[in-house]
């Protein structure tokens, strides 16, 4: 198992190299060029992708206007979570940002794993509360806070984002005109 995801699953769980070997082949490489789709609507996501090299943003189109609600690089899962997990056409689009590099896992291997041991079902719910508390903590940013405070939280928490990330997309991504952020940027 390549050392990213390895470290990745041992920062939840405290799995043995023998149970990281064991579901290593469940997993399959995938490289996927800037401005692809990994998914978009109507489509089901039958696989997730741990990302080992580039950046994604997921987004809706609606009303003619897109709507990032996430932007990640390396060392996360992505995909769509919702069809992923029910089954059900996605609704959102995942586009990768940059020339990228994914270890896949199917829907089906991932239920293998969890018949071979509760750890992993174990992982995926340490997954979904990390995931659940992450997306209250935008929702109250998008709330509560003002523009600027938006981006100094963002510039804090992920500057990577901030240096690979077009700003149109940040400026999207925080809810905030393209001018906006440019302003916000200058003070």
């Amino acid at each position: 198992m390549i050392p990213q995801l390895r470290d990745f699953f041992r920062f939840f769980i405290n799995f043995s190299d023998e149970e990281l070997e064991e579901v290593w082949h469940f997993f399959y490489p995938k490289k996927i060029k800037k401005g692809q789709f990994l998914f978009s609507p109507g489509e089901i996501a039958t696989e997730t992708g741990f990302v080992v090299k580039g950046g994604f943003r997921i987004y809706y189109f609606i009303e003619g206007k897109e709507s990032t609600r996430f932007l990640g690089c390396e060392n996360i899962f992505i995909g769509s979570t919702p069809s992923f997990t029910t089954q059900m056409p996605c609704i959102e689009y995942v586009e990768a940002l940059e020339n990228s590099e994914l270890l896949m896992l199917s829907y089906q291997n991932l239920q293998k794993m969890y018949d071979i041991s509760p750890k992993w079902d174990k992982l995926v719910r340490y997954l979904a509360e990390y995931s659940y508390n992450e997306q209250q903590g935008r929702i109250y940013s998008l709330i509560a806070l003002t523009a600027q405070e938006r981006y100094e939280e963002l510039t804090k928490n992920r500057p990577d984002l901030i240096q690979r990330i077009p700003q149109y997309i940040i400026a999207n991504y925080l809810g905030i005109s393209p001018e906006t952020l440019s302003r916000i940027r200058k003070q």
